[in-house]
């Protein structure tokens, strides 16, 4: 692998490239930093507000960014088809990032249907605006490591970790399945309490922050879904994430091992995704054709 300047990567111009939760935290500074680079970027999220406030901040870094909202709400999957029907360009990448945590009572099937169900039917949708050349970006956890899948998980921390999981075992699914360039990464340990400010999106609070030593801000966390979209050496089934101890740093290549690698885990969970939406994205990406370059409706 070539060196990785994280602070200048490759130019982008003439890239489209799609964010789930790009107005905030990580998914806004991986927006930040494509579109610092030339890319075309499309903040996919619910609220119009919050999109304009991450677009104010990402134009106060770099006033020439070309930016668009999309509305996007993976927790209600019925809206989904009309969200993506305002798209009439092709997509050269999509970063499968957004991702909640649900604290309460019964978080499992919330958490999972969000952060998981909701991108698995996003990228079967988006089927028509992909070439074998895209690149879906699914950004899971360092957590979804030592996760498992029980019958039920009432923990909300648990629960956010299995999910992740099913993303991460359905990027990697989907590129022994073909028909796009389907990468996984994580973030590492990524705080708010070491982000610098991007007002009105985020203020870093003061004082010390001795996490640093170990830890690493959600700017530094988006290196490795900005380094699989633009590197050109990246490739498909590949995993990227921090240098160190795999929780801060530059972003670098990792094995795939462990239950990231259990195949028939990933075709089950793939299957069972399948029925649960009623969609499967490398059936849509054989049977896709894609439209002319026009933009946004």
């Amino acid at each position: 692998m070539t060196s990785w300047d994280v602070h200048h990567p490759p130019r982008a111009d003439g890239l489209t490239v799609l964010v789930t939760g790009g107005n905030a935290g990580i998914g806004y500074f991986v927006a930040e930093q494509l579109a610092g680079a030339g890319a075309t970027v499309l903040l996919g999220c619910r609220d119009a507000a919050r999109a304009e406030a991450a677009m104010t901040a990402i134009r106060a870094v770099h006033p020439s960014a070309s930016l668009r909202f999309l509305p996007l709400d993976l927790a209600d999957r019925l809206s989904l088809p009309s969200s993506v029907d305002r798209l009439t360009a092709p997509l050269d990448a999509v970063v499968l990032n957004a991702g909640v945590m649900i604290e309460g009572p019964d978080p499992d099937e919330r958490t999972f249907a969000i952060n998981h169900l909701g991108h698995f039917a996003l990228t079967a949708l988006l089927a028509p605006y992909l070439s074998q050349r895209s690149r879906v970006v699914t950004t899971g956890s360092f957590v979804a490591k030592s996760a498992s899948f029980p019958a039920h998980e009432h923990d909300g921390k648990r629960a956010y970790a299995r999910s992740k999981l099913a993303q991460m075992l359905f990027g990697f699914e989907l590129a022994r399945r073909g028909g796009v360039v389907s990468v996984v990464n994580h973030p590492g340990g990524a705080l708010d309490a070491l982000t610098p400010s991007r007002p009105p999106v985020h203020t870093r609070p003061s004082g010390p922050h001795p996490q640093r030593l170990l830890l690493q801000g959600k700017d530094a966390g988006a290196w490795p879904a900005v380094r699989c979209v633009l590197d050109p050496e990246v490739h498909s089934g590949q995993l990227w994430g921090p240098r160190m101890f795999g929780l801060r740093g530059v972003p670098r290549l990792e094995s795939v091992r462990g239950i990231l690698a259990d195949e028939e885990l990933a075709k089950s969970v793939w299957e069972r995704s399948v029925e649960l939406t009623g969609l499967d994205p490398s059936a849509a990406m054989r049977s896709a054709r894609r439209p002319s370059p026009h933009g946004l409706k």
